[in-house]
């Protein structure tokens, strides 16, 4: 196919443009090309020249124009890409059947995408995955201004395509155009005028043109082209001199122009008359495409369709789009998206579509997290049938967006018209609507007795969230040889977490070992796991409780960042990476990124406890109390679930803060006792280690033994113990351990301690020591005040150097010897040795390299 027609305008002043693409395209990574621009500056234009020179050096070319209309049905922009006979109802094998197909049939295919801002999230999402799968280039424009979108973020972000951004001509490239548009010489006023009215946006300057040449205001005077002095005086926006344009077009093409706008790309045949289409195309407003033995006719500029639906009466949009329907039917919607458009124009005319396509378009969108176009679209079907199949698709639609009390009404429904073979779907429904709203009890009822693997992993699921890690770990052993690949990626999923729970670290690496290769393969592969997108987490988990934060904060902020760029929730990733920063001491980051999910309602009760109880102990830590307040009284009461011992340290933060430390240590006792009774042995550490940071170190002896393993555990066990026991070697250990994992917070808390504790038995340059590397560590904590944190202010670091000991120190430090300073200063040596014991006691140093480093920092 060549994308440039007879009637395309010419492509003139973009060499450098036209470069960038030959280089880019050269390269063996190249994924494809997306160009940015404001509306009218050309982009479409280049984008199809792009395209010929892509078709050139061999490519098979498809083209697919995103717009609002088609937007309202996943996949609706690109339907005409996926083979015949793909089965759609399960979107992941789905896909990868089109891959497989684009990708086996020995053929190069680039796929050009015109406003890539308005594609809808499942289209996005394959176009993804072939480009994932090398099966596809892209060639894409993005309106800028407009391009922070799901669909941008999901193919357009970091570097999988080379971007080019399209700025207005200047006048010189100005005056190229017009030569190469009117076949002639143009004068420097006509060239200037036109220039500035236009701003160099090629399509305004191409209407301007075409309407001054229209009313004979733009004419050749001899060789030379010449704007009739004065015709441009005040000159309409660029939207007002289209729609003047088409309002001008004759009743007969105005339908077909109005029908484009709508439903476009179409056929020639359903397009409108040959005649009609003939004059439209020689007119500049319409493109004709030749794609294998098929043509199709688009707007040639997407602002064009913007105009016309933006002028179009309701009434008279439904009827274009209801006629197109019935000509469409009665063809017998012979090509393979047919069925896909006709979704999209019903649904856009009445609201209304054949059931099963709404279901199967609702998976699509669901596939792609658009969770708001799936309860659209299965809301639309639930209105016309009100049949199990479709009940079940709006629950689960409903479930997603945390509608849950409408779901049960549905899920109450369907149960009166299900069948035997969908039953099992019933029962997976009602599950997840449980487990996300924290009925663990109910969810558990609902499983007893099934022996399937399917039931017993959601067994092992609703153990685990219940806190009960090790029957969870005795369900999920036998599932990690599964047939079932997904059921044994999904099990070893959560025996790592029960046994990371459990600290026992070593055995926790051999079960996760098989998910490395996973972690390192393109996401895709991991979309048959139900619990695919909890793998980083568990990653990162293993890496908290290992003492490797740093790593554990990289993994999560990767996710995190990514869910902001798409435009998701990131609940789940915000609530892991706040976790970790709270770890890290980053107190300020960490409740900026939970405030969003604890103020509001997610789909996971569970998910949001932690969050509040995360919120509540970094409020506490900043001391901000009426924050603090609010948190705390969002928290729910304590259950029995995986969060009671979160809740319950949360609670007893609140308590310190508020002075009561008899409920403190009541808290933090019951949450030990729950915690080694239920073998929750990391738990029991993070109980432990509370214990110690507020004040309540001695009741914890009956618990600090805890079976984990790991320096880091043993670190948060040992801070308390030696609290407890007043043993400031083991302190200055722990302190070692804390700042060796990154965990800034801790590391302040304990050379706080130690520094007291020196202090208070006399030994001051130790405790100056001491209380300088907890000040570094607290400088990394975002204004972090805590218990330990207060004991800095007790030791009293000695009066500030005095000018002669300024004098010494610098020498010192800079490697003088004392008789030469002695000779210097005109002092004696041993004048000179004093006045150094002085400075190192000051200072809390206990060398002349560590001299040095002091007078450096």
């Amino acid at each position: 196919m060549n994308a440039q027609t007879p009637t395309s305008p010419p492509l003139v002043a973009r060499d450098d443009e036209l470069t960038a693409f030959e280089a880019a395209w050269a390269k063996s990574r190249c994924r494809g090309l997306a160009i940015y621009g404001l509306a009218g500056v050309g982009k479409t234009r280049l984008a199809e020249e792009y395209l010929a020179r892509a078709v050139g050096k061999g490519f098979r070319s498809s083209r697919a124009t995103a717009s609002a209309v088609a937007g309202t049905v996943p996949l609706g922009a690109i339907a005409h890409l996926i083979p015949p006979g793909t089965d759609l109802t399960d979107p992941v094998r789905g896909y990868q059947a089109v891959a497989q197909a684009l990708a086996g049939d020995g053929r190069r295919h680039v796929v050009f995408v015109d406003d890539l801002q308005l594609l809808d999230a499942a289209s996005a999402r394959l176009l993804q995955q072939l480009l994932d799968a090398s099966a596809i280039r892209l060639i894409a424009t993005i309106r800028a201004g407009e391009s922070d979108t799901a669909s941008v973020a999901a193919l357009a972000l970091g570097d999988t395509l080379h971007r080019v951004d399209l700025v207005p001509f200047d006048q010189k490239e100005v005056e190229e155009v017009l030569q190469a548009t009117l076949g002639g010489p143009v004068g420097r006023r006509t060239v200037h005028t036109l220039h500035r009215v236009s701003g160099g946006n090629a399509l305004y300057l191409r209407e301007l043109v075409h309407g001054a040449r229209l009313r004979g205001a733009l004419t050749r005077d001899g060789d030379i082209w010449e704007l009739t002095e004065g015709e441009l005086p005040s000159t309409p926006r660029l939207l007002q001199l289209i729609s003047a344009r088409l309002d001008a077009a004759e009743p007969a093409a105005r339908r077909v122009l109005e029908l484009l706008a709508l439903c476009e790309p179409l056929a020639s045949a359903d397009a409108g008359p040959a005649q009609t289409l003939r004059a439209l195309e020689a007119d500049g407003l319409i493109r004709a495409h030749l794609e294998g033995r098929r043509t199709t006719i688009t707007l040639s500029h997407p602002l064009y369709g913007e105009a016309l639906r933006r002028d179009m009466p309701l009434l008279h949009r439904r009827e274009l789009l209801l006629e197109q329907c019935e000509r469409v039917g009665r063809s017998g919607a012979r090509r393979r998206e047919d069925t896909l458009h006709l979704a999209t124009w019903s649904l856009a005319a009445t609201g209304k579509a054949d059931p099963d396509l709404l279901v199967q378009a609702a998976g699509l969108a669901q596939h792609a997290r658009d969770h708001r176009q799936a309860l659209d679209l299965t809301e639309a079907a639930w209105r016309e049938d009100q049949s199990a199949h479709v009940g079940l698709a709006y629950a689960r639609a409903l479930i997603n967006v945390a509608r849950h009390d409408e779901a049960d009404l549905v899920l109450q429904q369907v149960e009166d018209v299900i069948t035997d073979e969908d039953r099992h779907r019933l029962l997976e429904a009602r599950l997840d609507n449980h487990i996300l709203q924290g009925r663990l009890r109910e969810a558990q009822q609902l499983l007893e007795g099934r022996r399937d693997p399917r039931s017993r992993l959601a067994m092992a699921t609703v153990l685990y969230y219940r806190g009960r890690f090790r029957d969870s770990l005795e369900m999920s052993r036998p599932l990690l040889t599964s047939d079932d690949a997904a059921v044994a990626q999904d099990a070893t999923t959560f025996a790592t977490s029960c046994l990371l729970r459990r600290g026992a670290l070593a055995e926790a690496a051999e079960v996760f070992q098989p998910m490395l290769r996973l972690l390192a393969a393109p996401a895709t592969e991991r979309e048959n796991t139900f619990y695919a997108e909890y793998l980083e987490h568990v990653h990162a988990h293993a890496h908290v409780i290992s003492g490797d934060l740093p790593s554990a904060e990289r993994i999560v902020t990767s996710t995190y960042e990514r869910d902001v760029a798409r435009h998701e929730s990131g609940a789940i990733n915000a609530v892991a990476l706040g976790f970790i920063l709270l770890e890290r001491g980053k107190v300020r980051t960490a409740l900026n990124i939970l405030h969003p999910v604890v103020t509001r309602e997610i789909h996971w009760s569970l998910f949001t406890q932690w969050a509040q109880a995360d919120a509540v102990i970094c409020a506490a830590v900043l001391r901000r109390t009426e924050a603090m307040d609010r948190y705390v009284q969002l928290l729910p009461p304590v259950e029995d679930t995986i969060e009671a011992c979160d809740n319950r340290i949360a609670r007893a933060w609140h308590a310190a803060v508020h002075h009561d430390q008899k409920r403190v240590r009541d808290l933090l006792v019951q949450a030990a006792a729950d915690a080694h009774e239920r073998e929750q042995y990391l738990h029991a550490v993070w109980v432990v280690h509370a214990m110690g940071r507020l004040g309540v170190a001695a009741a914890a002896a009956p618990f600090w033994d805890v079976p984990v393993e790991g320096a880091y555990m043993n670190a948060q066990l040992d801070y308390t113990r030696a609290l407890a026991k007043d043993d400031v070697q083991l302190l200055g250990e722990t302190a070692e351990v804390f700042r060796g994992a990154g965990a800034d917070l801790y590391a302040a808390e304990a050379l706080s301690e130690l520094a007291h504790r020196l202090h208070r038995s006399g030994e001051h340059r130790q405790a100056v020591a001491a209380a300088h590397q907890a000040s570094e560590a607290l400088a990394h904590c975002e204004g972090a005040q805590t218990p330990a944190l207060d004991l800095l202010t007790t030791v009293q670091t000695p009066a500030a150097l005095t000018e002669r000991e300024r004098q010494i120190a610098l020498l010192a430090a800079s490697g003088t010897a004392s008789r030469e300073i002695a000779e210097t200063l005109h002092l004696s040596v041993r004048t000179v040795n004093n006045h150094l014991q002085h400075v190192y006691a000051k200072l809390g140093v206990t060398s002349r390299r560590e001299l040095r480093k002091e007078l450096e920092s």
